[in-house]
């Protein structure tokens, strides 16, 4: 059976995981059928370094390589098998780095609109014009104030959230962390984009953080991509769980 390792989003948690983990763990049948064997053995959202739950820190210090470890120790202790690897966003960048430095790879990486440059690149080279310009606004601000950077309450409405129900934003906005600026400053450590496993790209066709366009263009970097589109904005695992759910399912 397979197991799933979900890896979230800069300034995100493993609570942002929460709504596509119970489409994932739910039984097909209800009430279900106890002789039936399940598709899914685990599913293992967890947080990054300076993240979630390990946000005590100083998010802003936490270096690309830390969290490549945290990854590849997470599946090392939790004995993960059969295993889909699946990255958010800039979590992109660290599950393809993982992905290559695990004993045994995984089954499969999906990267949902992950953040992925060009072989020696920083990670936010991979964005567009728009975000790398705002990214730098708001790092001198955060240094000015002589705080964390964290993305202001109007940059997570118009690209992070755009298209979702504003009460859904309002619950969601107290989640938001300390943005990990020395990962997304730091350059993508592989000479190439060649992976050991398939890889499935989703597409999410309303996001503004990252543009279809840009999307399309990091997905051609791996050869035999598979590319799946889903109408949704940035924050795909709030507006859109149960689809992204059923994407995940087909590699089980």
């Amino acid at each position: 059976m397979t197991d799933y390792l979900l890896v979230h989003g800069a300034g995100q948690g493993a609570w942002s995981w929460g709504r596509v983990w119970g489409y994932l763990t739910a039984p097909e049948e209800h009430p279900p059928t106890l002789h039936k064997r399940r598709r899914v053995n685990r599913v293992h959202p967890f947080d990054l370094p300076g993240h979630g739950a390990d946000a005590d820190g100083d998010t802003a210090a936490v270096r690309l390589e830390e969290c490549v470890q945290a990854i590849t120790r997470t599946v090392e202790r939790e004995q993960l098998q059969d295993l889909v690897l699946v990255g958010h966003g800039f979590a992109g960048s660290l599950v393809v780095q993982a992905a290559n430095e695990l004993p045994v790879p995984p089954k499969r990486v999906v990267l949902v609109a992950g953040i992925v440059p060009a072989p020696q690149r920083p990670l936010l080279s991979a964005c567009p014009p728009r975000t790398r310009a705002a990214f730098s606004l708001f790092s001198m601000l955060s240094s000015l104030s002589r705080q964390e950077l964290k993305l202001p309450i109007p940059a997570i409405n118009g690209f992070m959230c755009n298209g979702m129900d504003p009460m859904e934003v309002v619950q969601l906005l107290r989640f938001f962390g300390p943005l990990p600026t020395r990962v997304l400053k730091s350059r993508f450590p592989m000479e190439d984009s060649a992976l050991p496993c398939p890889v499935t790209y989703i597409v999410l066709t309303q996001d503004k953080m990252i543009p279809p366009d840009a999307q399309l263009r990091i997905a051609e970097r791996f050869d035999g991509v598979e590319t799946v589109e889903i109408d949704s904005c940035h924050q795909v695992m709030a507006q859109r769980p149960q689809e992204l759910a059923e994407v995940l399912l087909r590699y089980a």
